[in-house]
C-alpha cells in the first residue's frame, strides 16, 4: 500500500516531521503484533541528514536513545528507517506535565543519560527539545531525531537556512547560518538540556535567548514554586547550563551531558536525603518535630541584622566577619547562647525551631568555605 517496503504494512499516519513522513506500521508477515514507526524521507535534498541520523543511532546503544530496527530504500528508492513506537508520544505532545520535584528530576535524569552516552560516543545531537524526546509505553523517556547531529571524525554539512535546531532551545553559539570553527558542541547540547529541564516543571519555554538564566531571578523555579525551597537546587542546574557563553557553562562544571547527568543524580540524592537549601530567606522545616520552622537565634531575641547590611557585607566579601558592625547582634547572641565568651571568628550561625526548640549550629570558623554557600 503506497511507497512502502514489502515487509511493512501501514497502520496509520503520524504527524509529519521536518524531513520525513512518519507512519505507524506492523510487520506484513503477521509474525508479531508490535507497532513500529516508519519514517520515509520526503525531501531528497535532506538525504545526507537522514543518513546521518541512521549512522548516529547505529553507533549508539543505550536504553534512553531511540533505536533503529532497520533501514533501507522503498520501491521508489526513497530512504526509510524503522524505530520502536513510543506510545507515550513526545514530551511536547503530552503538554505541561506539572511534575512534583523529584518526579521531574527522575524523568530528566535518563534524558541526560541518553545524551551523555551520545557524547561519550562523540555524537552531538544539536536539536534537543521536548518534541524530540519520546516516552515509551512504560513511561521511559528516550532521545530521538538525530537528523542534524554531528558525529566526530565525519564531515560536517552546514545548512544555509538558519540556526541549528529549535530557535527556543538552541544554544547561542549555534544561532545563525554558520557555526564558527572550533565551536564546542557538547556544551551546546548542555544548554538545550537546561531549557528542557525548565520546561519539564513549568510547561513554558525559557525563551530569553539574550539572557543568562541567572539574569532573570523572578523566573527562577524557587520563586515560582516558593512552597518548595528545594527547587533552588534545580535552579543551580539551570543557572549552570543556560548561559550564553559556552565557556561559562564549562567553568560552571558542565562541559558535557556526562557532567550534567552526574550533577542531576547528586541533586536527587541530596533531596532524597532531606538536604536543605542554604538560604536564610526560605522557610526551613525542623528536622526533629517536622512541624516548626527554624529562625536564626538573634532574630528570636529581636537582635537580627538588617538584610541590606548583610547583603552589603556579602558584596564586600565581609560576611560572617566577627569584627563587622553588621554582626554585632550575632556576636552578642552567640556569646550569650551558652553563657560563654569563647565564640571565634567568623561568628557562628545558630538556628532554633520555634515549635520544639531544636537547635542547629554552624561554625564557619571550623569550615570557612561553608560561609559563602549561605544566602543572606
Amino acid at each position: 500500500m503506497g511507497d512502502f517496503p514489502q515487509k511493512w504494512t501501514r497502520v496509520r499516519d503520524l504527524v509529519e516531521g521536518g524531513q520525513g513522513h512518519t507512519y505507524v506500521v506492523m510487520r506484513s508477515d503477521g509474525s508479531e503484533r508490535t507497532e513500529y514507526v516508519l519514517k520515509r524521507l520526503k525531501n531528497s535534498k535532506r538525504e545526507e541528514y537522514f543518513q546521518r541520523e541512521i549512522q548516529a543511532c547505529e553507533k549508539l546503544n543505550h536504553p534512553n536513545v531511540l533505536k533503529i530496527i532497520e533501514h533501507g530504500k522503498t520501491p521508489s528508492n526513497k530512504p526509510y528507517l524503522v524505530t520502536p513506537y513510543c506510545k507515550g508520544g513526545s514530551l511536547e505532545t503530552r503538554g505541561p506535565l506539572d511534575l512534583p520535584l523529584l518526579v521531574g528530576l527522575r524523568m530528566f535524569l535518563p534524558i541526560c543519560a541518553g545524551v551523555a552516552d551520545a557524547h561519550q560516543s562523540k555524537v552531538f545531537h544539536l536539536d534537543i527539545k521536548p518534541a524530540n524526546i519520546f516516552v515509551s509505553e512504560d513511561g521511559v523517556p528516550v532521545v530521538g531525531d538525530f537528523g542534524i547531529c554531528f558525529i566526530e571524525d565525519t564531515e560536517y554539512v552546514m545548512s544555509s537556512d538558519g540556526p541549528r535546531g529549535s530557535m527556543y532551545y538552541c544554544a547561542h553559539e549555534l544561532r545563525g547560518p554558520k557555526i564558527r570553527p572550533g565551536t564546542l558542541l557538547a556544551p551546546a547540547d548542555v544548554y538545550s538540556l537546561g531549557k528542557v529541564l525548565y520546561w519539564l516543571f513549568t510547561g513554558d519555554v525559557y525563551d530569553g535567548s539574550q539572557e543568562d538564566y541567572s539574569d532573570l531571578v523572578e523566573r527562577n523555579l524557587a520563586e515560582r514554586f516558593s512552597s518548595a525551597p528545594e527547587f533552588a537546587f534545580v535552579d543551580e542546574l539551570i543557572k549552570g547550563t543556560v548561559q550564553r557563553d559556552p565557556q561559562q557553562r564549562i567553568r560552571n562544571g558542565f562541559s558535557n551531558a556526562v557532567d550534567l547527568r552526574d550533577r542531576v543524580q547528586a541533586v536527587i540524592k541530596r533531596i532524597e536525603a532531606g538536604g536543605r537549601v542554604l538560604d536564610l530567606s526560605k522557610p526551613m522545616l525542623c528536622i526533629f518535630c517536622a512541624r516548626g520552622y527554624y529562625l536564626p537565634y538573634p532574630r528570636i531575641l529581636g537582635m537580627w541584622t538588617d538584610l541590606k547590611d548583610r547583603l552589603a557585607d556579602k558584596g564586600q566579601h565581609d560576611e560572617w566577619n566577627f569584627n563587622s558592625q553588621t554582626f554585632v547582634p550575632m556576636r552578642v547572641a552567640g556569646t550569650n547562647f551558652d553563657g560563654s565568651s569563647g565564640i571565634g571568628s567568623p561568628v557562628p550561625l545558630v538556628l532554633v525551631c520555634q515549635y520544639c526548640g531544636n537547635v542547629q549550629s554552624f561554625r564557619f570558623d571550623l569550615t570557612p568555605d561553608a560561609a559563602g554557600l549561605w544566602k543572606p
